[in-house]
């Protein structure tokens, strides 16, 4: 069947072609470390700054009330305000590691595989075709 009787058949209305539109794709946004820190920071920094007024406020009102709860909340705000201080030092050492500032870190691993059972890996010892005796002898001595 063709596209006129599978139309009849269905009772399908004749298709009018549209056109489409083809966009241009977006350019891929990378993210930028540097702004997303600078406002990170700046949100930290307005944070902390917060903080120490309303520091300076709970102290007074402590200090004038002598209420034992106005000073568990000033001790509260102060946790709080070193926290974000550590947290404003942490995101500078995230964004170095990010950068790879730190790159004298590398570490190189190699793992050897053998696949076999033991007996081949005697086989291939006694063979000769595997000799790592002298390895194994000087890492047992310089243990004990």
């Amino acid at each position: 069947m063709n596209d006129e009787e599978l139309r009849s058949e269905f009772g399908l209305d004749e298709v009018n072609e549209r056109q489409v539109e083809v966009m241009e794709p977006r350019p891929v946004t990378t993210p930028n470390l540097d702004t997303d820190f600078e406002y990170a920071r700046e949100n930290i920094y307005q944070g902390v700054e917060m903080q120490a007024e309303a520091m300076q406020e709970a102290l007074e009102l402590a200090k004038a009330s002598g209420h034992p709860r106005a000073f568990e909340v000033f001790g509260q705000l102060f946790k709080q305000y070193t926290e974000a201080q550590e947290t404003l030092v942490d995101l500078h050492g995230k964004v170095q590691k990010t950068k790879g500032t730190s790159i004298n870190n590398q570490t190189n691993v190699q793992n050897n595989v053998m696949v076999g059972s033991t007996a081949d890996l005697l086989k291939a010892i006694k063979s000769g075709k595997f000799d790592d005796t002298e390895k194994l002898h000087s890492e047992s001595s310089n243990q004990g």
